[in-house]
């Protein structure tokens, strides 16, 4: 969950959002500069490093990824702060940063999480060690290890990884909602 002392460590940052898909928020529902870049941790992190050459950041940004993530554990619609990031492969063969502070660890993985695209077994056996599962937040915290920027990374639960791609755009019409009116906090 999202707690006041990580509002007020984002307040006053030069924040930059990097964000996979046009539906999870808006520019025009918030205050700071956003990429979108396409889901997959190529397409984020071709994102972050297109932005980075461009020359197009100022002063000293912070990063901030929000998107959308499954969960076996946590309600669908909650947002919580993640600090452990796990690069799962098509092998599930893993590598993981860790950010300091309290959060959730999320899995970013090659393929949409569910039981629809893994067996329920491997679901199970991977939501016991894991929190969340995307499939970008841990090629932003690499990208933004290697070059020492500063990152947050917020994401909402959009599935409890029975769904469906269908049934996860569902879901993010009111994940954009409430992401507008916590980064609205923020700005």
């Amino acid at each position: 969950m999202i707690d006041n002392q990580l509002l007020n460590e984002l307040k006053g940052r030069e924040l930059v959002l990097f964000v996979a898909d046009k539906d999870e928020i808006s520019q025009a529902d918030v205050p700071f500069p956003l990429v979108y870049t396409g889901m997959g941790k190529m397409r984020m992190f071709s994102g972050l490093l297109k932005w980075y050459e461009s020359g197009e950041r100022s002063g000293n940004p912070t990063v901030l990824n929000i998107g959308s993530a499954g969960s076996a554990r946590f309600p669908i619609g909650e947002i919580f702060n993640c600090t452990c990031f796990v690069n799962g492969g098509s092998e599930l063969i893993y590598d993981k940063i860790e950010l300091p502070g309290q959060g959730c660890s999320i899995f970013s993985g090659d393929y949409f999480m569910s039981t629809q695209t893994f067996s329920p077994e491997q679901v199970k056996a991977l939501s016991q060690q894991y929190d969340l599962f995307d499939m970008e937040a841990y090629a932003v915290a690499h990208f933004c290890q290697m070059h020492n920027i500063p990152f947050y990374c917020l994401k909402a639960v959009s599935d409890n990884l029975d769904g469906s791609l269908k049934d996860w755009r569902s879901i993010l019409g009111d994940i954009r909602v409430k992401f507008t009116s916590l980064l609205n906090l923020l700005g």
